[in-house]
């Protein structure tokens, strides 16, 4: 059985939830989760997008940060306290007036380290619009820093 499930996810994905509220504006849906990887989904909207219905680059960062955190959870079989090392987005060309689907998939999983791509693509077509590559510190989990992102944590 899975550990993280899409019902799970989307809900860390609403207000209060584990991510914060500029993370939860973006309207990130998740439409999969297996042992592959996550898809999801950013739907088109002119809160992503610029002039000419481009959807910007902070965006899709973001949402690929925000996936790796899922496929992460879901190959490590728990939700660790993470720490977003690297990330480098390659842009092949633009999205305009459509909703981006994201494809992420862990490369490597280390014991403080981990490794993920997201390949994003305009809705309805097959070629890449963009490709992000991230490594990410895996944190203790009694590391008594942060309970969820944002969140400190009383010193006790």
């Amino acid at each position: 059985m899975a550990f993280m499930t899409v019902e799970r996810a989307q809900e860390m994905l609403l207000p209060g939830g584990h991510f914060p509220p500029w993370v939860v504006e973006l309207g990130v849906r998740i439409e999969q989760i297996s042992g592959d990887g996550v898809r999801a989904r950013l739907p088109r909207s002119a809160h992503v997008q610029r002039t000419g219905g481009i959807v910007v680059g902070q965006a899709l960062m973001a949402m690929a940060d925000t996936m790796l955190v899922f496929t992460f959870a879901e190959a490590l079989g728990r939700l660790p306290a993470l720490a977003t090392i690297s990330l480098t987005t390659n842009f092949m060309r633009a999205a305009v007036d459509c909703d981006v689907i994201g494809r992420a998939r862990t490369l490597k999983l280390g014991r403080s380290t981990v490794f993920g791509e997201v390949t994003f693509f305009a809705d309805g077509d097959t070629s890449p619009i963009a490709q992000s590559t991230a490594a990410f510190a895996v944190l203790p989990d009694d590391n008594g820093r942060f309970a969820t992102v944002g969140t400190p944590i009383a010193a006790s």
